[in-house]
């Protein structure tokens, strides 16, 4: 536990990064222009750092978690950024969702310090990652992955190299394609079961014991399932987060020239959903999309207790 942690955006995921790293046993310094989430780190035992420049000077690794290039950008080359504070030997573990291109040049801004990078983006939502749940996607030099293993084993459930940088962004949209497609196809048998009598806790009791039950159904189904897709403690994401990592996947599709007509499809009911004003809610919500072209809105009533698995 020798390696001096830093972690720049305290956010959903990055906060609950710094909190299990801090269990885990690692000196944590943490930033975000948000000095309430700064303040949180500090009561579970981090230091709060003053800038990015300031953690980076203070940190042999740190772990970025931020939402857009132009924030990335900032936290780097900003005032106060990362690369003033940059030295020989440190290593950035970058685990947004962003484009390649955006990650590489930060990545050489960084080699001019002699620092590297590691673009590492996970799989899990923010529940997962509190509960340390996740699956981290390194890529770069075999080199710094091992030199920053045990810091990822310090926030995750499974740790993979996968190769050159880069390669972990291609793998982490290709499971964002996935979730798109079975949380339209769930929505939409979500709304099937309704036109046709099925109770929906009967439906969720038989389906987490089926062929036909996922990953994205566990988690983000039990919202989708209880029209609950705005309570902080239970939302896994939001859906404007969703629809930018969309954008991603599907400019990847059309550099490879790759038929994805079935994630193509998905994508309708999120713009839809956009549409009506749900952009801060959970992806789940696509549900009333499809309820409301079935004629079936919801009304209001409390989520259904049913048993976790």
């Amino acid at each position: 536990m020798s390696l001096r942690v830093g972690v720049c955006g305290l956010g959903i995921m990055g906060g609950a990064f710094a909190a299990n790293l801090v269990k885990a046993g690692f000196q944590v310094t943490g930033f975000d222009p948000v000095k309430s989430k700064v303040n949180v780190l500090v009561k579970a035992g981090g230091k709060a750092g003053k800038s990015p420049a300031d953690v980076a000077r203070k940190s042999d690794v740190v772990i970025t978690s931020l939402t857009s290039p132009a924030i990335l950008d900032a936290v780097v080359n900003g005032k106060g950024g990362m690369a003033s504070g940059a030295h020989k030997g440190m290593i950035l573990i970058e685990t947004s969702t962003l484009d390649i291109a955006d990650k590489e040049e930060i990545r050489d801004t960084l080699a001019k310090k002699g620092a590297t990078m590691v673009d590492c983006p996970v799989s899990g939502a923010g529940q997962q990652a509190a509960s340390g749940q996740i699956t981290t996607m390194a890529s770069g030099t075999k080199k710094d992955f091992n030199a920053v293993r045990e810091i990822l084993e310090g926030f995750s459930m499974i740790q993979y190299y996968v190769g050159p940088f880069g390669n972990g962004m291609r793998l982490k949209l290709l499971i964002n394609m996935l979730i798109s497609v079975h949380g339209a196809a769930f929505a939409e048998a979500i709304t099937l079961a309704r036109l046709s009598g099925i109770d929906l806790d009967v439906f969720a009791e038989a389906l987490t014991q089926s062929a036909g039950n996922s990953r994205v159904i566990e988690y983000r189904g039990p919202l989708m399932l209880d029209d609950d897709y705005n309570n902080p403690k239970t939302k896994t994401a939001d859906l404007t987060v969703m629809i930018k990592d969309n954008n991603l996947i599907e400019q990847y599709a059309k550099d490879f020239n790759a038929p994805v007509p079935v994630f193509q499809a998905s994508m309708f009911s999120t713009y839809a959903a956009l549409a009506q004003g749900f952009g801060q809610e959970d992806p789940g919500v696509v549900t009333r999309v499809y309820e409301q072209m079935a004629g079936i809105p919801r009304k209001k009533r409390a989520p259904a207790k049913r048993k976790k698995k």
